[in-house]
């Protein structure tokens, strides 16, 4: 062969290439293959450095003693949820479980759901016609009652054992214990029992705690719920004014125990980043709990996803939760730029997200529940201590802040009950609590905490208010809102003097 044959090769080589029929095989089969081969190659290159990305995250969370599934969540709460009063307490959640308890209270006010109608409230120093149903009904549980007691004054979190299928421990049983006590505390008003009563209202406290350690959002929320029973057991016991000065010392040592803001988010984040990491590797979890299915089930697995998941949690991680108005603007904000990010996300981030976007928690409903629990607990104290200012006194206080100046004296009783200080009676916003004083009563009233701007109002809230704002839920929303939020003390009390 000639050079001459040789300088040919290259020339018929490219003619034989750019040929129509081998010029069609590259551009429609060549080319096509090439780029697919090079996108799977890009794909699973960043799904690869993500799986070793989150493997790396979630061994350092293990490191740090922190949970990242159902299994090593179980072992957080094993270790850090106080075990000694667990056998007893599992016994009376047992029995209020049973057959015979749930089946003997269906006629029972608070206790049974039987009625048709609206039941008849209890209203202190007025016949109540269902007074021998809950007598005899108390009688006869009088010894679980008395385990309850034992179990629950003075009580913080209590383990109970649970299982990787369970989504949160017993939550019923422990709502039916405040049904039980508060119907146990209404009973022993219409007795004029009022020692027996502060101990109800401790254990009403008590069982509230039993949920507080818990580090799932929904026993989160159920703990701060079971609280309404025993702060509006206060309520009444306040309006009455049948607790005398070491009686009320007792509440207000056990209200300063109860945890606010800090500890109760600080668990939230962590047992809900532990129940949402399984699910980027198996969504038929999301199916079961009746949840939200993906749209698309991504090749390489779902790795970048649970990254920008942890990436979240370590944002709300950095919420301060000091002070309840910059934590409420906080999270408030956040919320607001994760949905706005949510929304303006291009198909690849969107692709890349679909699981935190379904499974992100609803933050501002978290944080009014938080806020919401620290501020009534709040309103509680500061009317506890106007109580003890009067008792003292003679007179009301004529403002909030000769509360917050009285306070250290009000508790010192020669044992250690702490100190309140004027920031723990303060609500969200930039004003105290509202008062007013006049000769037959004391008006103390807080608010809704349901945006940034909200704030105590300048006048105690009516019934009227929530009238001219919508009539036709009116007497409901009302009712709820004035129950929590106005409290009036009669001067003089309802308790009958012997």
């Amino acid at each position: 062969m000639t050079s001459s044959d040789d300088s040919k090769l290259p020339s018929s080589l490219l003619a034989r290439l750019l040929a129509p029929r081998n010029l069609a095989v590259f551009v429609f089969l060549v080319l096509p293959l090439s780029l697919i081969f090079l996108v799977l190659i890009w794909w699973f290159a960043r799904q690869n450095i993500a799986a070793q990305e989150l493997a790396d995250r979630k061994n350092d969370l293990l490191a740090s003693g922190l949970p990242i599934d159902a299994e090593s969540l179980l072992d957080y709460r094993r270790e850090r949820i106080d075990s000694s009063r667990s056998q007893e307490w599992q016994r009376i959640l047992d029995e209020i479980e049973s057959d015979a308890f749930q089946e003997s209270g269906e006629d029972v006010p608070i206790i049974g759901l039987a009625y048709e109608e609206e039941p008849e409230e209890y209203v202190y120093g007025q016949p109540y016609s269902n007074h021998l149903i809950a007598r005899d009904y108390l009688s006869e549980w009088s010894g679980l009652l008395q385990r309850i007691h034992l179990i629950t004054e003075g009580s913080r979190g209590v383990w109970t054992p649970m299982t990787t299928y369970d989504l949160f421990p017993r939550i019923g049983p422990t709502r039916d214990v405040s049904r039980l006590l508060r119907l146990e505390f209404d009973d022993a008003l219409r007795r004029d029992d009022f020692d027996h009563a502060n101990h109800c209202v401790l254990a009403l406290i008590g069982n509230s705690r039993a949920l507080e350690e818990e580090p799932m959002a929904v026993s989160q929320l159920v703990s701060v719920a079971i609280l309404e029973f025993a702060l509006d057991a206060i309520k009444t016991a306040l309006q009455i004014d049948c607790f005398d000065d070491e009686q009320w010392r007792a509440v207000l040592e056990q209200l300063e125990g109860l945890e606010e803001i800090e500890p109760r988010y600080r668990r939230f984040l962590i047992g809900e980043r532990a129940w949402v990491l399984p699910l980027f590797q198996d969504q038929t979890s999301m199916e079961e709990l009746g949840g939200d299915t993906i749209e698309y089930q991504l090749p390489g697995g779902h790795s970048i996803d649970a990254l920008e998941t942890l990436a979240m949690y370590d944002r709300l991680e950095l919420v301060p939760t000091d002070d309840l108005t910059t934590f409420f603007e906080e999270i408030e904000s956040l919320e607001t730029l994760v949905q706005a990010s949510f929304q303006s996300r291009s198909w690849l981030r969107k692709l890349d997200t679909q699981i935190t976007e379904v499974t992100m928690p609803s933050l501002v409903l978290m944080n009014q529940a938080f806020v919401r629990s620290a501020m009534h607990v709040r309103l509680a104290k500061t009317a506890i201590l106007a109580r003890l200012f009067q008792h003292r006194e003679g007179r009301w206080p004529s403002t909030i802040q000769e509360i917050h100046d009285a306070a250290p004296g009000l508790l010192s009783s020669g044992d250690e009950n702490g100190n309140l200080t004027i920031g723990s009676l303060a609500p969200m916003g930039d004003r105290p609590f509202g008062l007013k004083v006049d000769q037959d009563e004391l008006v103390l009233w807080g608010f809704e905490p349901d945006s940034v701007t909200a704030a105590t109002p300048v006048d105690p809230p009516t019934e009227q208010d929530f009238i001219d704002a919508d009539a036709e839920y009116a007497p409901m929303l009302a009712d709820s809102y004035l129950q929590r939020w106005l409290w009036n003390l009669p001067t003089d009390g309802l308790a009958k003097s012997d």
